[in-house]
């Protein structure tokens, strides 16, 4: 029996994350049971850039993968649901790991999700990345929606320059 609609989803977007690695030269592990809120960790041996302080950086992942928790403002940004227990994990400023969230926004027809051709294979749409480190704790129970600026796409540059500022121990 294949995949429910939500495990394939989680797979297309270790997919994306596994290609911006892969295109920096980075390690990622996907963490094999739910560990603290993460889901991936990534890993860039020695140091991302000659004048980084720290080497081996290391950052932290919740990934999410959706097409009807994810909607466009009218200032350009975007709001996702995402479930209170995990807002709290996000908010921890005392990990020593730091841990973004990342939302890959998906289209609903599964046919558009991964396309093909002699050419490449290219994932349709794309994800965006979210600090919530720090960040006041609410009391909603169920769910929170938080805002996610529209220039945080999570390229494979962002990725890069999110490593270099760990390594730098600056605040990402």
């Amino acid at each position: 029996m294949p995949n429910t609609k939500q495990e394939s989803m989680e797979d297309v977007s270790l997919a994306y994350m596994q290609a911006l690695c892969a295109s920096n030269g980075y390690t990622m592990e996907k963490v094999s049971r739910d560990n603290d809120g993460i889901d991936v960790k990534v890993e860039c041996k020695g140091k991302p850039r000659e004048d980084c302080r720290r080497i081996s950086p290391e950052l932290a992942i919740q990934l999410k993968a959706t097409y009807s928790k994810f909607h466009k403002k009218e200032n350009g940004n975007y709001s996702f649901v995402l479930e209170a227990k995990n807002y709290k994990k996000l908010i921890q400023a005392d990990r020593f790991v730091p841990i973004i969230l990342v939302v890959l926004h998906m289209e609903e027809n599964r046919n558009l999700w991964v396309q093909h051709s002699s050419e490449c294979i290219k994932i349709t749409k794309c994800a965006y990345w979210l600090n919530l480190m720090g960040k006041e704790p609410k009391n909603n129970k169920a769910s929170i929606t938080v805002e996610i600026p529209k220039e945080n796409i999570l390229s494979c540059e962002t990725l890069k320059e999110i490593m270099i500022k760990i390594a730098k121990e600056e605040k990402i």
